[in-house]
């Protein structure tokens, strides 16, 4: 992710407070962490659209499973910070290009982008993403090279 990220670019984000149990020694947030908390701001996410993602299958049959991630880091979180992670999402076919950043006040700390690809949650085959799910959580379509999944 080579261009500045600013958080004005997202309309979403989620607060946490940094535990000792995901910090190293010297009190740093460790690496594998931040994808954790990706996750958590995504499943945020869901739930301030108004589906919490437990409820995904029973509406739309639909999983996601991830299959790429990239992080970019710039500087490290600490125990007992808040830090805010900032989510947003846009699809094409069957993918769902995840841009998150996660920053300390004005601080960006690092970037990155998860993709997802959807699934039939009943027989696990890719399926393309429904156009009244992507509505109901404020994904912008978009085109993107094909590349395999």
């Amino acid at each position: 992710m080579g261009k500045k990220i600013k958080k004005e670019e997202f309309e979403f984000f989620h607060s946490l407070r940094v535990r000792y149990a995901e910090s190293d020694p010297q009190g740093i947030v460790f690496n594998a962490n931040y994808l954790a908390y990706f996750d958590v701001a995504i499943t945020e996410y869901f739930r301030w659209c108004g589906l919490p993602y437990g409820e995904l299958d029973s509406k739309f049959q639909t999983d996601f499973h991830v299959v790429h991630c990239e992080i970019d880091f710039k500087a490290p979180a600490r125990f007992d910070e808040e830090i805010r992670i900032y989510a947003k999402g846009n699809f094409s076919g069957v993918k769902v290009f995840w841009d998150l950043a996660v920053f300390r006040k004005e601080e960006l700390l690092c970037s990155g982008q998860l993709v997802y690809a959807c699934v039939d949650s009943r027989s696990g085959s890719l399926k393309k993403i429904d156009p009244e799910l992507a509505a109901f959580l404020k994904w912008i379509p978009v085109f993107h090279s094909s590349e395999p999944i």
